[in-house]
């Protein structure tokens, strides 16, 4: 249990190495005050088991073997029975717990149920997407209310995101990136590119997203926003047609049913409300969502480096550019045929435009969790300790506090450190990738790392 509290993972050979880490001296030491403990506990059972031994023929006599016996086969088969209706009605109170029990494999049946005509497998597959996976456990998110120190920085807030943007083939947005801030080591460690968006949005790591999904949990960011007074403008290429949008991040606004449009009608549509939607004396925020993911990417990127350019060009002629914090990046990285452990894999850009601030390339690690940090903290003004609402840091800081990022991905944690990418799984297993996606054999991540690594992973678990 003590393992558990404190990495909320079972012990395995990783596990045992961080809690004996010597690094770690006060778990260390509690440890081995544990191990104190190990003779007398010995003793105490060993006088258990000659109790038990003398007290064999009288329960023998009394024949409770059977009945003992009958009452542990029900409740084997009572408590999978349980599970197995749980997880097919998305009863979470008792699907959660598989997380929290070691060596507990219950069943499912799910293949069952659906030659039996008793689950659908295609509507169960949409659930999980809508709410997450049932065996999800709960967050606690954020750890106390927002505060603010005044009313804000008072400037707009736009932020435009597309699939992907390939900067070298975007010759407008690469100017832009020129005169403003250009993160040029910025990552969303995730195969899934709704993962950037969770990360933007939540700040917090995409192994939290299935319970943000199953409790509608609202985003920490947009409520700050709504909390200061800013009027909303969102505008989406696909009609916000992603789970995320509509069962958490945006579940308390009015979202019509999912129609495809053109990135050039999103564009026209958010240019009309900017002109006509928006009080001159109110501070507002735009979320404007491209849809690139089409077939020709060099026609594809062309026509999304015109839109991007069409934004900034309303808001230079409406001079609000210059009281405007603009973010643009991007939910994926262009995937080529190279292993998927390179580190160009994992990058993706990061353009900022903040009013007062010199144009510069930062190059140090940055992910979408910096991206919310620096917002709430610069733009809203908020006095809350950002710990209590994310795990990223401030882009603007002149160095990490911690030289490594992490983020979920299937099941499984990515730290990426300057030299290295670590995959690390639910069991303890861990692999890790130089930056040519090269897997590193026999090499052992420092403990110290894990130790920081998996601290942080835990903080938002509801105890």
């Amino acid at each position: 249990m003590e393992v558990f509290s404190s990495f909320h993972l079972h012990l395995n050979l990783t596990v045992w190495e961080l809690v004996i880490n010597p690094e770690q001296s006060d778990q260390a030491r509690d440890w081995q005050l544990m191990f104190i403990s190990i003779p007398v506990i010995f003793m105490v059972e060993m006088l258990f088991g000659t109790w038990c031994w003398q007290k064999l023929r009288s329960l023998n006599r009394h024949r409770i073997g059977m009945p003992v016996a009958a009452v542990f086969i029900s409740a084997f088969f009572a408590s999978h029975m349980m599970y197995i209706w749980a997880d097919a009605n998305f009863y979470r109170p008792i699907t959660m717990q598989r997380a929290t029990l070691p060596l507990s494999y219950p069943m499912t049946a799910r293949r069952f149920l659906e030659k039996h005509g008793l689950l659908d497998a295609q509507a169960y597959e949409r659930r999980i997407a809508l709410q997450g996976n049932p065996e999800t456990i709960t967050l606690e998110y954020p750890l106390n209310n927002i505060q603010f120190r005044d009313a804000g920085s008072g400037y707009n807030l736009l932020i435009v995101v597309a699939d992907q943007l390939p900067l070298t083939r975007m010759p407008q947005l690469m100017r832009f990136a020129e005169e403003n801030v250009h993160f040029s080591n910025h990552f969303n460690v995730s195969q899934n590119a709704q993962s950037s968006l969770f990360n933007l949005f939540y700040g917090i790591s995409t192994t939290y997203m299935d319970g943000v999904l199953s409790a509608r949990t609202p985003s920490a960011l947009v409520s700050s926003l709504n909390q200061q007074g800013y009027q909303f403008g969102l505008f989406s290429s696909n009609g916000f047609d992603n789970p995320l949008y509509r069962q958490a991040l945006l579940s308390d606004f009015s979202l019509s049913v999912p129609v495809t449009q053109r990135d050039v009608d999103t564009v026209q549509q958010w240019q009309t409300w900017l002109e006509t939607g928006t009080q001159p004396t109110s501070q507002w925020f735009s979320y404007i969502e491209l849809d690139t993911t089409g077939t020709r990417a060099l026609t594809d990127a062309k026509a999304t480096d015109q839109n991007i350019s069409a934004i900034l060009n309303t808001l230079q002629s409406q001079g609000k550019l210059d009281n405007t914090v603009v973010i643009i990046t991007a939910k994926s990285s262009e995937q080529d045929k190279g292993s998927r452990y390179r580190r160009s894999q994992w990058q993706i850009p990061l353009v900022v435009h903040w009013p007062g601030t010199p144009a510069q390339i930062i190059s140090k690690m940055t992910d979408q969790k910096d991206v919310m940090v620096t917002l709430m903290q610069r733009l809203l003004h908020v006095k809350t300790s950002a710990k209590d609402y994310s795990q990223g840091e401030d882009l603007f800081a002149a160095q990490r506090r911690n030289n490594w990022l992490v983020n979920g991905n299937r099941g499984a944690l990515m730290i990426t450190t300057p030299k290295q990418i670590i995959q690390l799984e639910a069991n303890g297993s861990y692999d890790a990738y130089n930056s040519d996606g090269e897997k590193l054999r026999d090499e052992k991540p420092s403990l110290s790392l894990l130790l920081q690594v998996l601290t942080s992973e835990r903080r938002f678990i509801a105890n």
